[in-house]
């Protein structure tokens, strides 16, 4: 009974852990120190502070009305999958992100999509083993013979499906052809250097033996890194891995810069055309992030 009691004690700590992680998250999000200084605590709860203006990409210039626009087009002629698409959220997210894309691209494509949420895990091993389950149990095959998908993430979720798509001891591993990720911290995160003792916040430093397995492993699959400027939840500058292309938006004033990213149809409508096998607005070479 003692042990039952300490177990449960236990996981209710973590989330609660989890919770303040998330929170510190949203307050940080917003813009360097002297900028929240000089904003008021009520605009920073209510809107967001101000974010100093940024030039458009010019790899990737696309304005949130031409995005809106092509996902309706693309709503009106849905063009089918050439494999499954899994959507999936960030540690601890209660399935808000993964939820907002499959809004925005389900309607564009015809075939499976899956959506995964990890707001039940609070590691990263348990996650992989919940999109390996997940994944196994929609398209009714057996986790050891899993077929070659699609993959969509936010944030921590990356990370979870780059570490999925590494064979364990068991001989399983998700076989992925495409990942596109959204402002994931694959060489680490900012926050991850305060002390808040979750696990995801260890292994999300930059010199974590998690993320330097995820630098070491072989990647056999196309990697399509997306993220907005001023995120100082994971920073821009570690949203890709050394050495892949990385396009980078201007986050509108007023919003959150990573938690709001899952939301924005400048990324939903790049990754729809690639979905649907059209041409991207984003191209390459990827322009570098501004100074």
């Amino acid at each position: 009974m003692i042990r039952i009691v300490t177990r449960i004690v236990t996981r209710i700590m973590s989330r609660i852990m989890s919770w303040i992680m998330s929170k510190v998250m949203n307050v940080l999000e917003q813009a360097s120190i002297a900028t929240m200084l000089i904003c008021s605590v009520g605009v920073c709860v209510l809107g967001g502070c101000a974010l100093p203006y940024r030039e458009p990409n010019p790899s990737f210039p696309l304005t949130h009305a031409e995005a809106e626009s092509d996902l309706r087009r693309m709503a009106e002629s849905p063009v089918a999958l050439e494999r499954p698409v899994i959507v999936v959220s960030g540690i601890g997210d209660p399935a808000v992100s993964s939820a907002a894309i499959v809004r925005a691209i389900g309607p564009t494509t015809v075939g499976t999509v899956i959506e995964v949420d990890f707001f039940d895990e609070l590691t990263f091993p348990g996650a992989r083993q919940k999109l390996l389950r997940e994944t196994a149990l929609h398209l009714g095959v057996s986790i050891d013979a899993l077929p070659e998908v699609d993959v969509v993430a936010f944030s921590m979720g990356g990370l979870v499906a780059r570490d999925a798509a590494i064979i364990d001891a068991a001989g399983r591993r998700l076989p992925i052809r495409r990942l596109f990720t959204i402002c994931t911290p694959h060489e680490g995160a900012r926050l991850a250097g305060i002390p808040l003792g979750t696990p995801q916040s260890e292994d999300m430093k930059t010199t974590s033996d998690f993320i330097q397995r995820l630098r070491t492993a072989r990647r056999k699959y196309d990697l399509c890194c997306y993220t907005r400027l001023d995120d100082i939840t994971v920073g821009e500058e570690f949203a890709a891995p050394e050495g892949t292309a990385l396009w980078w938006l201007p986050t509108p004033s007023g919003q959150w810069a990573h938690m709001q990213a899952f939301d924005d149809p400048r990324i939903m409508a790049d990754i729809a055309r690639r979905l649907r096998g059209e041409a991207p607005f984003s191209t390459l070479p990827a322009a570098p992030l501004p100074n």
